[in-house]
């Protein structure tokens, strides 16, 4: 039996929350901090319903853009919301990949380490299949943040919506932030995040800094070079 992170309902719901978040101009916000190239390759790890590969294609059509999950159901959703435009969509660990050496541009990802078994092993299989001067930038929920800020900024940012929506965004948020252990998801302090990447084939080449996405400032953004 898959784990819930894999399920056909997790893919369900992730796809809900995926569509608001497009809404709320998020994937736009991500795509704006990358930047983007105007040619080449990109990979989305952990590209759930694939809804970021569809906001980066309307920004910069001539990219060839890849998506990597684990869920297999998630690719599934993938595959339907990009239906339309030529992605190349695989299930697998961003571990362990097979693709070639060298291969891409740019690579993003957001919120997905919580998934990553062995930190390194990720960074390094980055830093293989990332062509030389190319680079990473990944952005991702840190342990150092005040609830009660957060809960303040998301009540802000759906301010014209129904209580319900507000109630459930506070609730979801909430609870991946302060509870989401219970089910797998772990955030990382930023200095963990240097300690392991400056350890990896990536060495003195990052960059590790907060910043905020919608507002909310519990992110830091990863930056890596080859």
């Amino acid at each position: 039996m898959p784990e819930f992170s894999q399920s056909k309902f997790a893919a369900k719901l992730q796809n809900i929350v995926s569509r608001r978040r497009e809404e709320s101009g998020l994937y736009t916000e991500i795509a704006e901090k990358l930047p983007l190239a105007s040619a080449g390759r990109l990979l989305d790890v952990g590209t759930g319903s694939g809804l970021q590969l569809k906001v980066i294609h309307e920004m910069e059509p001539n990219l060839e853009l890849y998506g990597l999950d684990l869920s297999e159901a998630s690719i599934l959703v993938a595959k339907e919301n990009l239906k339309r435009y030529e992605v190349d969509l695989r299930v697998g660990s961003i571990e362990n990949t097979a693709y070639e050496d060298d291969f891409f541009d740019r690579v993003t990802c957001n919120s997905s380490m919580s998934y990553w078994k062995n930190l390194r092993a990720c960074f390094d299989e980055i830093y293989r299949i990332m062509k030389p001067g190319g680079y990473a930038r990944l952005f991702e929920p840190q342990n150092d943040f005040d609830i009660d800020q957060v809960v303040k900024t998301i009540r802000e940012n759906m301010a014209g919506k129904s209580w319900l929506r507000r109630a459930a965004a506070v609730a979801l948020n909430k609870y991946a932030l302060t509870r989401g252990q219970r089910v797998g998801l772990k955030l990382y302090s930023q200095e963990e995040l240097e300690m392991v990447a400056r350890q990896s084939q990536f060495g003195d080449y990052i960059e590790i800094e907060r910043t905020t996405l919608q507002k909310l400032p519990i992110f830091l953004q990863i930056t890596l070079r080859k």
